[in-house]
């Protein structure tokens, strides 16, 4: 009986499987048929950037340099502590010696500025307005990054200066200022500076995940690279830098998980969800990854199967 049982429980996720296979292909194939240019250009179906839009971008650069300017960052911590599983996060990932962490806050440091300002250089001004020689895509799209980047940094700065919570290390400062461990080595992080009480949430994380959600969204809309797998490279490139840089920041000990959570959702609605409400829309373009022949799309869909789990490709003739 327990055999038997067995079998038809393999069958039937194996038909669920299969009907999650078909449902994936369905949607994306409606997905990739929908409005979608093949060439590098705005499509009459995206609204450009309005003025009240522009308007929207000077505003939160300014936003951006009053706040840090002028709202001094506190002096004491508001709140403390970690919350939900931050401890126990911070107990497997925490770096244990000065080198450790030093090594993963440069490491954050480089992919944060390296991954904000690569894609501007490369995609901008090199791809859209050099190999494709678009000026006008080129100008939409640094006006969109400018406008994801900028509503992410004025709410990032607000929330770090507004909520106070204390770094990790914090914890383990000592009359001299520095930060040591159980033992009584020194670690990385010294105490009484600006930043001791910014912990909420993770600015490194906040925008390189914002320019993550901005490099799917534009190569999902624009065959930059060509479509197919090339442009899809550069959204899971971003998306690992993202992934990379918050995973520093806790084994820098200079954030909680939750900061680093919270500054990927914030991210992921800047950089991914605001353009395609303003611009893009939701379900048009091309589905990532989508490769295109003569008479035939395939497109990467999950896959589920007896034992595991993968990515495949389903095709649409």
């Amino acid at each position: 009986m327990k055999i038997a049982f067995a079998t038809r429980a393999r069958r039937r996720l194996r038909l669920a499987a299969m009907f999650l296979t078909m449902a994936c292909t369905s949607t994306l194939a409606e997905t990739a048929s929908a409005s979608d240019p093949d060439h590098v250009e705005w499509s009459r179906d995206w609204p450009r950037l309005r003025v009240v839009e522009g308007l929207n971008i000077v505003a939160m650069t300014i936003g951006s340099y009053a706040v840090n300017e002028y709202w001094k960052p506190a002096t004491s911590a508001s709140i403390r502590g970690g919350w939900l599983f931050d401890d126990a996060v911070r107990d497997a990932l925490r770096g244990r010696t000065a080198g450790a962490q030093n090594w993963f806050i440069d490491a954050g440091d480089i992919l944060y500025k390296g991954a904000v300002l690569l894609p501007y250089i490369v995609d901008v001004y090199v791809v859209a307005l050099g190999i494709h020689q678009s000026a006008d895509v080129a100008i939409e799209m640094m006006l969109i990054n400018l406008q994801s980047l900028g509503t992410t940094g004025v709410v990032t700065l607000s929330v770090e200066r507004g909520s106070a919570r204390a770094r990790p290390y914090t914890d383990q400062c000592q009359p001299d200022g520095t930060t040591r461990d159980g033992s009584g080595r020194t670690l990385a992080n010294g105490c009484g500076n600006d930043g001791d009480f910014q912990s909420f949430y993770s600015g490194h994380a906040a925008a390189v995940a914002t320019m993550a959600g901005l490099t799917c969204v534009h190569h999902q809309h624009l065959p930059l690279y060509g479509g197919g797998f090339a442009d899809l490279a550069p959204c899971l490139l971003m998306m690992g830098a993202a992934a990379g840089t918050g995973v520093s920041r806790v084994v820098a000990d200079r954030h909680w998980s939750t900061d680093v959570l919270m500054g990927w959702g914030v991210g992921a609605l800047s950089g991914y969800v605001l353009p395609s409400l303003l611009h893009y829309g939701f379900g048009g373009g091309r589905a990532l990854g989508e490769i295109r022949t003569a008479g035939m799309h395939m497109v990467p869909v999950p896959q589920v199967y007896t034992g595991g789990a993968g990515m495949g490709f389903a095709g649409v003739f």
